[in-house]
């Protein structure tokens, strides 16, 4: 029998490859879908080396039928070993030619969230690796969570989000809450900010030239709050934690992490460079991160133009 959906907008999409990483997205990703009462899509993309490399010149014609089958069949070994754990959670499968990237761009578009796995040392062909991860997390419209080696994936603990009061942290936000409600979490809201960001204040006329730390500190403090203040109301029964320290948000972040079950970051931040589609925190957090990372995208029509 069919797991309920409760309006959810789309199923969990997660990108196999030939990697025990994957794998590990992939029971991830279906913890998600059951949790979201949503289905679980599992895609692959590969490509057919060309004529002249790799000797396929005397490969046989079928060459590319024998790579389909083999990601079929990884597929198939991935779902049964999903539904022992989660019975009756819907899995649907897809396998296409293409570049990673542009294969689960197309998958994953009206879906709930898009998971994908990074390795240390990944093979050249087929990989999804941590270049790849980080262009998904710069050009997806949907939510993108990235599941490096070690994450500690299984472990409980608060969500993490990074908060700078910038548009492109409100997204990042609001699916925080959404994802500390569902998993019944505590909700660590951390903003970090440091002397550079004095100039940011001034342009908003908020103080003027000279000001202290704890002048600082206590603006830095009512962003925050102003930030929050709206999703508390819409999600009343979730804990949440302001954190506001002076430092460095990648590491703030990396060591909230390290406690955390995920977090949760826009795609680019207070004081990023226009145009840049992913911030330096966001690509930080992709390759360090002690817990998965769901990097949410707020579209800029600037960037798309």
């Amino acid at each position: 029998m069919s797991v309920p959906r409760h309006d959810v907008p789309g199923e969990v999409v997660v990108g196999i490859d030939d990697s025990d990483e994957s794998r590990a997205a992939a029971d991830w990703a279906a913890a998600e879908a059951a949790r979201l009462h949503t289905g679980l899509v599992l895609v692959s993309a590969y490509t057919i080396p060309h004529r002249g490399l790799l000797a396929y010149d005397v490969m046989a014609s079928d060459y590319g039928a024998v790579l389909l089958e083999k990601q079929q069949q990884r597929h198939r070994e991935i779902a049964a070993e999903l539904l022992d754990s989660r019975p009756g959670l819907p899995i649907s499968s897809s396998v296409e030619t293409g570049h990673p990237v542009d294969v689960l761009l197309g998958r994953s578009v009206g879906a709930a969230m898009l998971v994908v796995s990074t390795r240390e040392r990944g093979r050249f062909r087929r990989a999804i690796g941590g270049s790849v991860a980080q262009a998904l997390a710069a050009h997806s419209a949907v939510p993108v969570a990235v599941i490096r080696p070690g994450a500690a994936v299984e472990r409980g603990g608060p969500v993490v989000v990074g908060v700078d009061g910038s548009a492109n942290s409100r997204p990042a936000v609001g699916a925080a809450f959404d994802a500390a409600a569902s998993r019944g979490a505590e909700l660590v809201a951390l903003h970090a900010w440091h002397d550079d960001m004095t100039l940011d204040v001034d342009e908003r006329g908020l103080v003027g030239a000279d000001i202290g730390d704890e002048a600082l500190r206590v603006i830095e403090r009512a962003l925050v709050a102003e930030e929050l203040a709206g999703w508390s109301e819409r999600y009343p029964d979730v804990v949440v934690r302001p954190v506001v320290r002076k430092g460095d948000p990648v590491s703030l972040l990396l060591e909230a992490a390290a406690e955390g079950s995920l977090v949760v970051v826009g795609s680019r931040g207070r004081g990023g460079f226009r145009g840049a589609l992913l911030g330096s925190t966001s690509q930080e957090l992709i390759m360090h991160a002690d817990a998965p990372v769901l990097v949410v995208r707020s579209v800029d029509p600037a960037d798309e133009g």
